[in-house]
This record gives structure tokens, sequence and C-alpha cells, in this order.
């Protein structure tokens, strides 16, 4: 029984989920319906650790615009977002024991191959594969992304976002190190890094948190650089308090104040965007949510 199958099964979702679907005009296919039914078993894991031990998380960015919008997915989104209070953050990954298989949290401690700022969680029996790092050896499930909240000051941000971002970089150097396809510039990269990935990681970490002993008015996702900064700040009173939304007939919790937070991150968070622009945001990811990634790329 593949693992969609099974979340069936458990009655995370009905049977007819996984069926391609056309919504808001958009044609879901049954891979993408898959794929979601691994994140939301994903969601509700982590919800479950999560309430266990009475830490708090938020759905955000297009996991929470897709709540609000249309209580789930959004239909061209293949993937998922929450953030933690970085308290919350920290002592969720001193709780890997508590994720069974096939269900992994992946930490660069918990994993060696991996070098990401954030954390992910897994489906160990799926497949996410990039291209540039599927010669790692590290879990290639699918996944949802978890990041950390910080305190925010906003003198000599965007020098210390800077130096995040070199770190993210010569981290992602690093699991480029077992590709033996990779092109000119990659080479290069490849052939001048001399370093450790876990003190990079932990560099990251320490920038992005050091003004956690302040009440700050702005809380921000620093460790995630692949977005200008200014995307990632929001006011810190708008995560003061939670609500439950409905997510694919289920119910997490989204920041308080989630209306402030989409409108500042979309705009007007409702209007749907221009047809040529949905669905690209991970298409250079090859999905499989019916294969274990070990099996797919014969480790």
């Amino acid at each position: 029984m593949t693992e969609p199958e099974k979340i069936v099964a458990k009655g995370i979702v009905p049977p007819t989920f996984l069926q391609e679907e056309t919504l808001c005009d958009f044609l879901v296919s049954s891979t993408r319906k898959k794929v979601w039914a691994i994140e939301l078993e994903l969601l509700l894991e982590l919800d479950r650790v999560c309430k266990k031990h009475g830490l708090r998380y938020f759905l955000m960015c297009g996991t929470l615009l897709g709540a609000v919008r249309h209580k789930g997915f959004i239909p061209w989104d293949d993937d998922a977002d929450v953030a933690m209070p970085r308290d919350d953050y920290e002592k969720l990954l001193q709780l890997q024991d508590e994720f069974e298989q096939p269900v992994f949290l992946q930490t660069p401690y918990t994993d060696s191959g991996f070098a990401v700022s954030h954390t992910c969680l897994r489906n160990s029996n799926t497949s996410a594969i990039s291209p540039i790092i599927k010669y790692q050896k590290m879990n290639h499930g699918i996944f949802i992304d978890i990041f950390p909240l910080d305190h925010f000051v906003e003198e000599g941000a965007h020098e210390r976002y800077a130096q995040i971002n070199q770190l993210n970089i010569e981290n992602g150097t690093y699991m480029r190190l077992t590709n033996p396809e990779l092109n000119e510039k990659n080479k290069q990269r490849v052939a001048a890094y001399h370093r450790d990935h876990i003190k990079d990681y932990q560099e990251i970490q320490r920038i992005a948190s050091m003004f956690n002993s302040q009440k700050t008015d702005k809380l921000a996702i620093m460790t995630y650089t692949a977005d200008p900064l200014e995307i990632n700040i929001w006011d810190a009173a708008d995560f003061e308090g939670s609500v439950d939304l409905e997510f694919e007939g289920h119910k997490f919790p989204a920041p308080a104040g989630y209306k402030h937070i989409l409108s500042n991150m979309y705009g007007d968070y409702m209007a749907f965007p221009p047809p040529e622009k949905r669905g690209q945001e991970h298409s250079h990811y090859t999905l499989e949510p019916d294969v274990p990634y070990k099996e797919f790329l014969g480790m």
C-alpha cells in the first residue's frame, strides 16, 4: 500500500480526494492531490506533537493564504509552510523521537547530508527530488517547511541578512559536493569549498536569533534568504494569539492577525494571480508520492 492509500485508509482524506480535479479553473492532477495528502498528514503529525508538548506554531505564507482563500491548498501550489516562535522551534528540534517512521524531522543534526537553515518534516516513503542535490546522501522525501520566527531589529538588518545569505550559499555548495553533473559555475563553487557546514548552520541561527532577549515590535524569518528581507518581516502583535482555520477538512492554528499579515505579503490576497504565474514555485522538484526516495534514486 502506498503512502497516499494509507492516508485514505486512516480517514485523513476521503478516497475522492486523490482524484484529478479542476479547481479555480486550474487542473489539479492526481499526483498533486497525492502530494497534498502527504503534506496534510505531515501537518497533522506536527500538530499532534506540538499540542502534546504545548508548542506554538502557525500556518504561514502560501499555506496560510490557502487556508483563508481556499480552505486548503492553493490549487497551483504544492508545498506547505509553518512558522514557530524561536523558543518553541528549538524545543521541537529536541523531539525528533516523537515522530515515528516514515515521518522524519530533518535538521543538519539528524541528517548529516542536509545543510538547510530551517527544518523539514518529511515522509521517507515518498520522493521530492531536486536535480542539483539528488546525489546527496540525505532524506529526499516529500516535506513541509518549518521556519523559526525571531525578534527583529531594523538597524543593521540588511547586513545580517547578507551574512546569512552567504552562509546559505556555502551550505548549498556543501549539498552539491556529491553531484557529478555540475555546470562550470557549480564546479568552481565545489572546488573552492573548504568549510564546516554545521558551524555555518550554527552561525546562521546565532545571527537570526541575536535579538530574542528583547521584546521587539517586529518578528521575522531571517534564516530563509531566497526572498527579499522585507517580505518576511511582520508585526509581533499579529502573532500574540492564534485562531483555528479550516484546511482540507482539518483545523490548524493561524496567527490572530492573519489578515494584516496576508495584506502585507500579497496585497489583495483574495485575488487570484494571472494564469501564467500559477504553479511555477517548485517546478524544479520531481515529486513522486507513491515511490520511496531510496527506490527512486537507487540508494
